[in-house]
C-alpha cells in the first residue's frame, strides 16, 4: 500500500526534523497555526487520508492496523470540527511550548514511521 509507505516516510521526515531541530519545529507549529487555512487543512487532510486508509485496508498485509490508523485519523478530524478553530489554534500554541521535548516525540515518530514503511512494503 503506497499511501501507507508515503505516510510513514512523512512521519520519518518530521521525526528527523523534530530530533535535529526541536525549537525550529516549535516555531513552525506557531507559524502554521497563524495561517487562515490551518484548521480546514488539518481537518481535510486527516479525514481524506483516514478515509483512504479505511477504504483500502483490506488490500494491505495488516488490515486491522490500517483500519485502526484510518479510524483514528477520521476521529481526529471530527474532533477538530467539534472543538472549532479557536481551541485548535490554542492547542497548537500550547503544544509548541514543549520545545526541546520534541526530540523524544521525534524519536517516537521515527520508530512509528519506520514501522509504517515496513507495513506498506509488505
Amino acid at each position: 500500500m503506497y499511501l501507507l509507505t508515503i505516510f510513514g516516510i512523512g512521519m520519518l521526515g518530521f521525526g528527523c526534523y523534530m530530533v535535529a531541530k526541536p525549537l525550529e519545529f516549535s516555531k513552525g507549529i506557531v507559524k502554521f497555526s497563524e495561517k487562515a487555512w490551518f484548521h480546514p487543512f488539518e481537518i481535510a487532510s486527516r479525514f481524506l487520508i483516514g478515509l483512504v486508509f479505511l477504504m483500502f485496508a483490506d488490500e494491505s498485509s495488516y488490515p486491522a492496523v490500517v483500519t485502526l490508523l484510518g479510524g483514528v485519523l477520521c476521529f481526529v478530524s471530527v474532533f477538530l470540527i467539534i472543538i472549532g478553530p479557536g481551541r485548535h489554534r490554542r492547542f497548537a500554541l500550547l503544544a509548541s511550548r514543549i520545545g526541546k521535548s520534541f526530540r523524544l516525540l521525534g524519536l517516537l515518530a521515527i520508530v512509528f514511521g519506520a514501522g509504517l514503511c515496513y507495513l506498506g512494503s509488505m
